[in-house]
């Protein structure tokens, strides 16, 4: 399968670019998925890569340096460049725009990318990271906080119906036992007068 003529035609003009900075092509993947075809190419300088994918457009877009990615809308984001960088941009008739618009914002990571040590690149990838990592454990908290909820409210309804033994045991389920309010824990203590 041969790579996408769209993607060569618009790597034709960022290839200046790369070239001039060290870049050659490392390689193409060519698959298939529910999409249809698409095309990732990479460019490598040393320990430095630019990753781009075309399917009916530019979608994948990244830079990575030593172990540190960042996608393209972050990166210059996060660089506070969110008021002048051209790409992602609406989809157009013209093929090459998204290249274009891509050319344009090298300038904007010219000097830590292109030019630097990844600096930046580097700290943004780490700061991205752990704001992951914190929804995930917030995620993951809430998940529990729910399903401790879900467990002292079927608690409460065996209390109610003179279930004392399974409320009881219920109770003694909930993870977060700081979940526990002081009318659950007066439940509780009164359940277990009830089974003596």
């Amino acid at each position: 399968m041969n790579p996408l003529p769209e993607l060569i035609n618009g790597l034709e003009l960022l290839e200046p670019v790369l070239t001039k900075h060290g870049f050659t092509l490392d390689n193409y993947e060519n698959g298939k998925g529910s999409g249809g075809q698409f095309t990732i190419a990479t460019y490598k300088n040393g320990d430095k890569k630019f990753v781009i994918g075309y399917r009916f457009s530019v979608g994948e877009l990244y830079y990575q340096c030593d172990d540190s990615a960042v996608g393209h809308d972050s990166y210059l984001r996060h660089l506070g460049f969110t008021d002048k960088m051209k790409f992602p941009d609406f989809q157009s008739d013209d093929k090459l725009e998204s290249f274009r618009n891509i050319l344009a914002d090298f300038e904007l990571i010219k000097a830590d990318f292109f030019e630097g040590d990844c600096k930046e690149l580097k700290r943004i990838a780490k700061v991205l990271k752990e704001t992951t990592e914190l929804e995930n454990k917030k995620r993951q908290t809430d998940y529990t906080d729910h399903f401790d909820q879900e467990v002292i409210r079927r608690a409460r309804q065996e209390f109610k119906d003179k279930k004392f033994k399974e409320s009881i045991r219920t109770y003694g389920t909930v993870k977060k036992k700081e979940l526990l309010t002081d009318l659950d824990k007066k439940t509780l203590k009164i359940a277990k007068e009830r089974v003596r």
